[in-house]
């Protein structure tokens, strides 16, 4: 990981020290750099000590949440930042692995077909020294993240809302030198999880399916989903694909929502969303499941800005349904 005193007090767990530069160093520019190292710090998270979802999940939702009022950034989301990323344990020599490539010789090199393959064959070992050669081989380019994407979203009930939040992350500073770092992120994500086979295009779409899910379905993924459907990446034709057969497959439930037209997310208050994300910090709820709820509350915040008056008011009631 590349040094910044922030950085290197989040990795040693010293919560006094990152406490004390977010309190003190809470400039525009101090505040992007922080942001990046929660971000950066989540994605080093070892998969063995995840239990449910992936830490850049929470922390690139915290980050969004806080974007609404940047000049008056919330501590208290910060702090909530350090303490929930403290509690897990973080990879180390992630280099070592590109090293050894480097050492057997680049000429070696796989092809992403190649890759393909030993992902959806289980082949784990292999993936992990194909996808290593070829990012060497790439010139330390973003292919083999973006290729272990539209394998990921075959199985998309598990790795959409993963996929949005890590493409959110890195895209949030794009760095050339944390390539690997998130390479290696997805690889560890979808290390030893069978794979579906890949699916046929449908004609199904996100706006298709839009207000069954609004009023029954799972709206961190219709969030998810539908971002990642509209977002700018070179193998969108291969994400959509995939998308569009989970679209296809989705079946409305008999929950029973209700709207309400007195919610809070009606209100014109661009602090709505923060002050939500820190009653959530302030409950009674364990780390983990505030750190679902807040990444429910951002989809809701994300969902906000593309609905009817009509549709606001069923999110309303959803909302409540889903956080409470």
């Amino acid at each position: 990981m590349t040094d910044s005193s922030f950085r290197s007090a989040l990795v040693s767990k010293d919560r006094q020290t990152c406490q004390q530069i977010i309190t003190s160093t809470l400039s525009d520019i101090s505040l992007i750099r922080i942001l990046n190292d929660l971000l950066y710090c989540s994605i080093f998270v070892q998969q063995n000590s995840i239990i449910n979802e992936h830490p850049v999940c929470t922390i690139n939702s915290i980050k969004n949440l806080i974007g609404d009022d940047r000049e008056n950034p919330s501590e208290a989301l910060l702090n909530f930042s350090i303490d929930y990323l403290c509690e897990f344990k973080f990879r180390k020599n992630d280099q070592l692995q590109l090293d050894k490539v480097m050492r057997d010789g680049v000429g070696l090199t796989g092809f992403l077909g190649d890759l393909e393959d030993a992902c959806q064959n289980g082949e784990w070992s292999e993936v992990q020294v194909l996808a290593s050669k070829i990012f060497m081989a790439s010139d330390q380019s973003r292919g083999v993240m973006d290729a272990l994407a539209e394998l990921g979203l075959q199985d998309s009930d598990r790795n959409a809302n993963f996929i949005f939040h890590l493409f959110r992350a890195y895209q949030f500073q794009e760095v050339k030198e944390d390539n690997w770092a998130f390479t290696k992120c997805i690889l560890e994500w979808m290390d030893g999880v069978p794979l579906p086979d890949p699916h046929d295009k449908t004609d199904s779409i996100p706006s298709q399916i839009f207000d069954s899910m609004l009023k029954s379905g799972n709206l961190t993924l219709l969030s998810s989903v539908s971002r990642l459907w509209d977002g700018d990446y070179v193998r969108i034709r291969g994400y959509r694909r995939e998308l569009s057969h989970w679209c296809s497959q989705v079946l409305a439930s008999e929950l029973s929502t209700k709207s309400n037209q007195n919610h809070w997310i009606l209100k014109k208050d661009k602090r709505k969303f923060i002050s939500a994300a820190e009653k959530i910090i302030r409950s009674e709820k364990s780390q983990s499941e505030k750190a679902k709820a807040l990444v429910i509350l951002e989809a809701v915040r994300a969902l906000t800005k593309t609905v009817s008056q009509t549709q606001l008011e069923y999110l309303g009631g959803r909302l409540d349904q889903s956080i409470l």
